[in-house]
């Protein structure tokens, strides 16, 4: 039997403001209206700002890629992550962006990932041995337990033997902060920013302990490189060694402590949620894990997957693909014209704001068949060549598409092995589970799950 998962209720007309202004508070996928998900173009108005959902691939291609240069970020969404996040990759424009990801990409190479990948199997095999441990009928948060293990691996990555350092309190430090920021109604009407946020004070102490340590790690680095040690093979070392190919400049200790900031959150937080509903899904899903255990078996017969399994672990990447097309942790983006613009008829005047939302193109009526079905096979080689571009977007699109996209699939597809050929999961009984967006999208209020040991 097809499984269909959890998702909020659907409104037939928009909500009232202020009740509009709360549901994108608490749960920003919880405002969509049934429309939003039939019809390729919306237009509408919010506190006086006009307001297009671009459902059209087309329109999204307009935004993202043609024009680019006429759409920056969302100024509600700066508001929000740029006192954690500073000016990274994230919240950064123009020629300053530019400029970071020219130095950031040989980061992401090939040569840099196959690294990274051993320590992403070794770390996912004690995950795995550890649950194995468990007593029978024994209960465990898997999306608390993705997010550890997500955590374990970014801190090796970014700080190599640096990572005994309780690097934890960043990770503990970043999930506080994540939770005081959400929309609020001073940032929703565009009011400045001496006007008193709800949490703001809980979400400056939590960025006040997490630059604490992140600066100590960047001056200690430093002092090594001073005393003519290396400045390591680690994502800290090579964002110190970074130089712009145009000037020969460097990163300034600030931009490295925002660039990590930014990694931290787009190399933990995203991926583990990704990984936490392939558990649900999968848990529901007997057929397609059956067909999952059987290709790692297949593959791996037993040994732990590796960086050069990746291209053969076909439809593990499918469950993941399926599961990020389902459930995108990046939910929900938007844009901001500089100046008047037009999509065929369509006027974009400037000062529009353009709301692209994955979670909605994923599970569109027009584009995807049966779009509410977890259904692995939307990934298959051949649909997926059928498939009109910008129609799946979970790492974005154009030149803003996620510089990690290959890190973050690598260890999905790594992780996912390494347990699944392992254990299988199942949802204890009468657990309830709702996906909740704020800055990810998360299962609510966590997966308790029981791990069963596999023959």
């Amino acid at each position: 039997m097809e499984f269909v998962p959890v998702h909020p209720a659907r409104h037939d007309t928009r909500l009232p403001l202020f009740q509009l202004i709360r549901t994108v508070r608490e749960n920003t996928i919880g405002t969509w209206t049934r429309q939003s998900y039939e019809r390729d173009i919306l237009v509408y108005r919010m506190a006086f700002r006009p307001i297009v959902v671009a459902n059209h691939p087309d329109l999204i291609r307009h935004v993202m890629l043609d024009n680019a240069a006429n759409y920056t970020r969302d100024p509600v969404g700066k508001r929000m992550l740029e006192p954690g996040l500073g000016k990274g990759l994230l919240t950064s424009e123009g020629a300053d962006w530019k400029r970071q990801r020219r130095m950031m990409a040989p980061i992401f190479q090939p040569r840099h990932l196959s690294g990274f990948a051993a320590i992403m199997t070794e770390r996912a095999a004690l995950l795995a041995d550890r649950l194995a441990a468990l007593p029978a009928g024994q209960s465990v948060d898997m999306a608390e337990q993705m997010m550890l293990v997500t955590l374990d691996i970014v801190a090796r990555t970014m700080f190599g033997a640096d990572a005994t350092t309780d690097v934890s309190a960043v990770g503990a430090a970043m999930d506080r902060y994540q939770m005081t920021v959400r929309p609020n109604i001073p940032d929703l009407l565009g009011l400045p920013r001496w006007v008193p946020r709800p949490d703001a004070a809980e979400g400056r102490r939590a960025l006040a302990e997490m630059d604490a340590i992140i600066r100590e790690l960047i001056r200690r680095r430093r002092a090594k490189a001073v005393d003519g040690g290396d400045l390591g093979g680690d994502m800290l070392g090579m964002l110190l060694a970074a130089v712009d190919d145009e000037n020969g400049g460097g990163l300034s200790d600030r931009e490295v402590r925002d660039q990590m900031a930014t990694f931290f959150l787009a190399g933990h937080e995203t991926t583990a949620t990704a990984l936490a509903w392939c558990w649900y899904l999968l848990a529901h899903a007997p057929a397609v894990e059956d067909r999952l255990h059987a290709e790692l078996d297949r593959v791996l017969n037993g040994r732990a997957p590796e960086y050069g399994d990746y291209d053969s672990l076909v439809y593990t990447r499918m469950v993941i693909e399926e599961a990020l097309r389902l459930y995108p942790p990046a939910h929900t983006t938007a844009r901001l014209a500089q100046a008047d613009d037009r999509f065929g008829e369509l006027e974009l005047p400037k000062g529009t704001n353009v709301v692209i939302s994955p979670w909605l193109m994923h599970r569109h009526r027009l584009y995807w068949a049966n779009p509410d079905v977890f259904d692995p096979e939307n990934f298959a080689p051949e649909r997926v060549a059928q498939r009109r571009r910008f129609t799946y977007l979970p790492f974005g699109a154009g030149p803003r598409i996620c510089i990690g996209q290959g890190f973050a699939m690598i260890e999905a597809v790594l992780i996912l092995a390494t347990l699944a050929q392992k254990l299988r999961f199942r949802m204890v009984k009468g657990a309830k589970v709702e996906a909740v967006a704020k800055i990810t999208l998360r299962p609510f209020p966590g997966l308790p799950m029981t791990a069963e040991r596999r023959n």
